[in-house]
């Protein structure tokens, strides 16, 4: 009974400290937009949406924002398997959202594209229920 015991209590401190710090800190509810270091890659095979859909509000197609904080506003219809949005500037991940409204820092002058992309609680499958819409910030 005692090795079984540490064996759950060794599998428990192996899991909860290989999860990725904005994992870990997403998983408490804060809606978090990434630091560059922790940028993750796009994801090319999204799976069937189930009724999960996301609308972006802000900003608006065209629209010129000035400064590198980009306020994002978006509708998010979770679905059966949706939780949470993940949100790409330029195709680079730059933030996961829960709630429907946040910031993105860090935006370089220029002309950008987002894409919202609703997630499983997982943090790892996308679903096919995305929206995109292209900006500029000066």
């Amino acid at each position: 009974m005692k090795d079984l015991h540490l064996t759950i209590v060794a599998t428990v401190w192996i899991l909860s400290t290989t999860v990725p710090a904005p994992a870990q800190d997403h998983m408490k509810g804060i809606d978090m937009p990434m630091k560059h270091s922790e940028k993750m890659p796009a994801k090319s095979a999204l799976q069937p949406p189930e009724g999960a859909s996301v609308k972006i509000v802000t900003p608006k197609a065209g629209e010129v924002l000035k400064g590198g904080k980009v306020p994002v506003q978006f509708k998010l219809t979770r679905g059966k398997r949706g939780e949470h949005v993940h949100a790409y500037v330029d195709g680079e991940m730059m933030g996961m959202f829960k709630s429907e409204k946040g910031t993105l820092n860090g935006i370089k002058p220029g002309q950008h594209t987002l894409e919202l992309r609703v997630v499983t609680g997982d943090h790892n499958t996308e679903l096919d229920a995305t929206d995109k819409v292209s900006f500029t910030t000066k």
